[in-house]
């Protein structure tokens, strides 16, 4: 096989990869932090792996399998986190490790089946019996590892097997130095999803190029407008020139003319601006995209801003990932060619608020009056409004309008 055919493989697994946590994390939006620390690395060995750095894959398994069934790759996705989350990775050694092994799949897999989620399911009669009789006896995989021991269940060893494992759980290579990130994540999770703790608070260390993406019809114009404010810019006032004294003056006197256009008119701008992304896990790299479009479509128009403008584009997960100042059009172009996404963590839109505080206290925004935010609009917000006006651009087909609190301005695209 040629280079440029194992470059399209690659770019084409990358694809498989980034389609199936989009649509994890958009089922669990509480594991966004979580596959944003698991990154997928290529193998040369046949199979799945995961040792808890990084989750593996051999090519022509994972396209392969997406081709079957890309709920197989999703639910051995999440299977693989799953793992992770709870520890099976740094498990002490067990008398029987290949029960043990299987204890673990089955306790993951349990998990899963319990969603009941149609994009996860991959049919199974003997997965779902078993998992039937083991409903109230066992939950842990330490549980069903002594349920295992105790022996006299069916199907056999090999049966389970084949129905609850996927990945070859080589795990010797395992780090004990990420345990305490996956004991902490799994808290952090655990709060999430019974609603006791912060969501969105693990950052993530992706980095990916948007696609193109179409802008939308929004009249962006309109709403700014309402922010603007009149005085005077050096620029032709062509509206309030006499063409007629122009004329007099050059006629009768040669190339003097009466009077010349003025170099001032007074417009109604803005000047003070902030722009903030949602680059989080749950906001895919085509929606991300779409939000760079509506950015571009933004600064694009003149009519919008004073030559001399002040605009901050901010990109953010969790934490501040990306700060760039454009004060021209030509400030944004020269960026747009080279710009990275980067975040792909969880999602909490409070430190955007905590840096545009920053800002103003330093001086560096005198008169902010609005704030435009490209979101999902699930994460964390902020416990109190600020004094400018925000506005929470959502995309209407995957957007949460509901999770927009009161204090926040929802703008539908």
């Amino acid at each position: 096989m040629n280079m440029e055919q194992n470059e399209k493989k690659t770019a084409l697994c990358g694809e498989i990869i980034r389609a199936c946590r989009t649509e994890l994390c958009d089922l669990f939006p509480y594991l966004d932090g979580a596959f944003a620390s698991l990154p997928w690395k290529e193998s040369r060995r046949r199979g799945f792996r995961v040792d808890g750095d990084a989750a593996a894959f051999f090519p022509d398994d994972l396209i392969g399998l997406y081709a079957r069934s890309p709920n197989a790759v999703r639910r051995g996705y999440l299977h693989m986190l799953l793992h992770c989350l709870f520890l099976h990775l740094y498990a002490p050694d067990r008398a029987n490790g290949r029960l043990w092994n299987l204890a673990c799949d089955i306790a993951v897999e349990q998990v899963i089946e319990s969603q009941k989620i149609s994009r996860l399911s991959v049919p199974s009669a003997g997965k779902q019996a078993f998992l039937l009789g083991l409903e109230g006896k066992a939950q842990s995989a330490e549980q069903i590892y002594e349920f295992l021991t105790a022996g006299g269940f069916e199907p056999s060893v090999e049966e389970l097997e084949a129905d609850f494992r996927f990945d070859d759980h080589s795990w010797a290579s395992a780090e004990q130095g990420k345990k305490a990130q996956w004991e902490q994540l799994l808290l952090s999770v655990s709060g999430e999803k019974t609603g006791l703790g912060q969501r969105g608070r693990t950052p993530g260390r992706g980095e990916e190029t948007a696609p193109d993406a179409k802008s939308g019809e929004f009249d962006y114009r309109a709403y700014l407008r309402r922010f603007t404010f009149l005085r005077e810019e050096v620029q032709l006032d062509l509206d309030s020139f006499d063409y007629a004294f122009y004329q007099l003056g050059m006629e009768r006197y040669g190339s003097m003319p009466l009077i010349e256009p003025l170099e001032y008119q007074e417009v109604r701008r803005l000047e003070e601006l902030v722009i903030a992304i949602d680059t989080s896990g749950s906001c895919s790299a085509e929606t991300v995209g779409r939000f760079l479009a509506e950015t571009y479509k933004i600064l694009a128009s003149q009519e919008n801003f004073f030559r001399k403008m002040k605009v901050y584009f901010i990109q953010c997960d969790c934490i501040v990932q990306d700060v760039t100042l454009i004060r021209c059009p030509e400030d944004w172009l020269d960026y747009a060619k080279k710009i990275r996404i980067q975040g792909r963590g969880g999602t909490d839109f409070t430190p955007v608020f905590d840096y545009v505080g920053k800002l103003r206290e330093k001086r560096e925004l005198k008169d902010l009056k609005a704030l435009l935010y490209f979101t999902d609009g699930d994460g964390v917000y902020p416990s109190a409004p600020p004094d400018y006006e925000t506005a929470f651009v959502l995309l209407q087909a995957t957007g949460h309008p509901e999770l927009v609190p009161k204090w926040g301005r929802c703008l539908s695209i």
